[in-house]
């Protein structure tokens, strides 16, 4: 197996945002409520002094601000209570958001100021300082320590109760504030930035619409048309990037341009998707597929440009990088998209608030420490069912992109064993059918036919250096780690460093005996065989009490009956019979070129799905909920279980 797949598999996961978005019922059995449609209406306060005003969203002094105004001037617009606690008007097309200071809540600021003026800000699901709750038609930060004020007619928040002046919703609102509204977008701040390597470690640059800066920047990105933006606080409007170059085009010099959060019908120049994640770092492909980059040296120091794939194989001078840091909210959302669209989720509808999941058995996510495979009370029942995942091969490779199927097996047998030891296995494979003959691939167009038809189109990104630096196994190995973030969404994976020489190999393997009982790896190889066949090949790796053991895949049944296959599910405690299973059992001679694993580290902490789902979820029971068939769109959004019906976003 080619680990080309790695990389296909990956980019296509982490731009399902960018599929069309289909409309299939709820399963029954999943009760869930979508978000209410909207009921735009100008916002009415009455003063404490008496009078009637309404909330307008206006820029003076270079910034924007809520003020006070006559309900019938023209600067008054519709504004919007969403599923997510916000409180919006779209202005030109863009949707701007009720924000408090974070100089005053001291989120996103120091917190130190007494009051501060509400400004406005793009809307964005990771911006806690646009969460409002409204109790007696006062409105309340999220928190409910500071009521919205105002003070020469500006909205306001104060440290100080008494100070001047409350005001509170006018009771015509009442409607308006039990309707829990679709959001107007689903849009995320965060950097786009990259490290610059120095004799001494390392500096942050930040990428602006003038460049570049050494300080943290937030841009916006827009998830459902791709735009990312940055905002400009003295008039509400949005400079995008933009990319002109066209489909036969080489690479062409990203410039930036006024857009707005209209979702088009097509993906266009604006658009870009985030992939090739692992953690918070990782690259942004436009509409394309070619890659932003920026050179580090050269007069072109820092400023972006996009590459096609073939120019990436050839462009090496000047450092450049695709490699990018965007915020770990970034992360959490490529997660949940992930884990949407395999049905990976353990909550559909989001119950909205932060229950103490972590403690309860459903959210159970690591190996007991006691962990031994020869100890299990169903021990053949679990080497049975390897062996049937291991034989779920044609014999022959389906291509998309590449055959990816020693990868799936893998990814497979990890799965339902967190998923489902120390019981039974589920009856249906966790991604794939079984059965001797049956080729996973297309079993997984059986079970996830948008995620099997994006793959058919993923290998023209197969085999490219997103790092010059990063080459051969160092490139496929990140690549490899990347794909295991998606398609096991719910745990934190770790890369180990490569090994590419014969000592630092024995080592490698050698220190997988080191390990706690309980850790579990997805193990990389490349190697050449006796007759010049060059082999990557991918294995699932428990530690257990008496060793380690090695899961073979990618085996066909004719070739090997379950007692043989059993036989190797044994505990190892020598580096070359270790080294044997990682090379699929062969016993003519081989030669390893390299060797890696990606370390399943623990649970995500805060998943997403806590906060947000989909209104079209179904699922294969617990832990497995999802709406595969949709992409995340504004106009699907559920409303939470708890809390109202609204969700304390991210």
């Amino acid at each position: 197996m080619s680990f080309k797949f790695f990389l296909s598999f990956f980019i296509v996961l982490s731009s399902f945002n960018s599929l069309a978005a289909f409309s299939n019922p709820p399963s029954p059995a999943v009760i869930q409520k979508p978000a209410d449609d909207p009921v735009d209406k100008s916002i009415r306060v009455n003063i404490s002094g008496g009078g009637e005003y309404c909330y307008a969203p206006v820029f003076t002094k270079g910034e924007g601000y809520v003020y006070l105004d006559d309900c019938s001037s023209s600067y008054v617009r519709s504004g919007r209570y969403d599923v997510f606690q916000r409180i919006a008007w779209e202005v030109n097309k863009i949707w701007l958001c009720m924000t408090a200071p974070g100089s005053v809540t001291g989120i996103d600021g120091d917190g130190k100021a007494n009051w501060d003026y509400i400004t406005l800000r793009p809307c964005a699901l990771n911006d806690a300082n646009q969460r409002w709750v409204i109790n007696g038609r006062a409105i309340y930060t999220a928190d409910a320590r500071f009521r919205v004020k105002h003070t020469g007619w500006y909205a306001y928040i104060s440290k100080n109760k008494r100070d001047p002046y409350d005001h509170a919703l006018n009771q015509s609102m009442d409607g308006w504030v039990k309707t829990v509204a679709k959001p107007g977008t689903l849009s995320l701040k965060t950097p786009v930035s990259w490290k610059y390597a120095t004799s001494t470690g390392f500096v942050m640059y930040y990428l602006t619409d003038r460049g570049f800066v050494t300080e943290g920047n937030d841009l916006y990105y827009n998830p459902e048309n791709g735009h990312v933006g940055y905002y400009y606080v003295f008039n509400g409007l949005l400079s995008c990037m933009y990319s002109p170059q066209s489909a036969a085009g080489s690479y062409g010099w990203v410039t930036w341009q006024y857009c707005d959060d209209t979702i088009p019908k097509a993906r266009d120049n604006f658009s870009w998707d985030i992939a090739m994640l692992l953690g918070n770092e990782g690259s942004l492909f436009n509409s394309y597929g070619s890659v932003l980059r920026v050179y580090q040296s050269g007069p072109d120091w820092g400023y972006p440009y996009a590459a096609n794939l073939s120019f990436l194989k050839r462009d090496t001078s000047n450092n450049p990088t695709s490699d990018f840091v965007f915020s770990y909210d970034i992360e959490r959302w490529s997660r949940y998209i992930s884990g949407d669209a395999m049905e990976e989720l353990p909550y559909c509808p989001a119950p909205g608030t932060k229950p103490t999941i972590f403690k309860s058995k459903r959210m159970k996510r690591s190996l007991p420490r006691d962990f031994r495979f020869l100890d299990f009370e169903f021990n053949e029942t679990w080497k049975r069912r390897f062996y049937d995942t291991a034989t779920s091969t044609a014999g022959t490779e389906t291509l998309i992109g590449i055959c990816g199927t020693c990868l799936l097996h893998t990814y497979q047998i990890i799965a339902e064993v967190m998923d489902s030891y120390p019981g039974d296995p589920r009856s249906r494979g966790y991604f794939f059918d079984l059965g001797s003959g049956v080729d996973p691939i297309v079993a997984v167009e059986r079970r996830f036919p948008r995620l099997h038809s994006a793959l058919r189109h993923a290998n023209v990104i197969s085999g490219v250096p997103l790092n010059p630096r990063r080459r051969g196994p160092a490139s496929n190995a990140r690549s490899a780690a990347a794909a295991t973030q998606v398609a096991l969404p719910n745990y934190n994976w770790q890369l180990s460093p490569i090994a590419t020489n014969p000592v630092d190999i024995r080592n490698a393997v050698g220190d997988l005996l080191n390990a706690p009982v309980g850790t579990v790896w997805v193990g990389l190889t490349h190697y050449t065989r006796a007759s010049g066949q060059r082999v990557a090949h991918a294995v699932p790796i428990f530690r257990s009490r008496g060793g380690i053991i090695v899961v073979p895949t990618n085996i066909r049944a004719r070739s090997m009956s379950y007692e043989e296959y059993s036989r190797h599910l044994t505990e190892l405690r020598e580096v070359e019979a270790i080294m044997s299973q990682l090379a699929q059992l062969r016993t003519e001679p081989i030669i390893f070129h390299a060797f890696a694993t990606v370390r399943l580290t623990g649970a995500v902490s805060r998943p997403l799905s806590v906060t947000i789902s989909q209104y079209n979820c179904t699922g294969e029971g617990e832990n497995r909920r999802g709406s595969r068939h949709s992409a995340p769109s504004s106009s699907l959004i559920n409303q939470c279980s708890r809390a109202g019906g609204r969700c304390s976003i991210m």
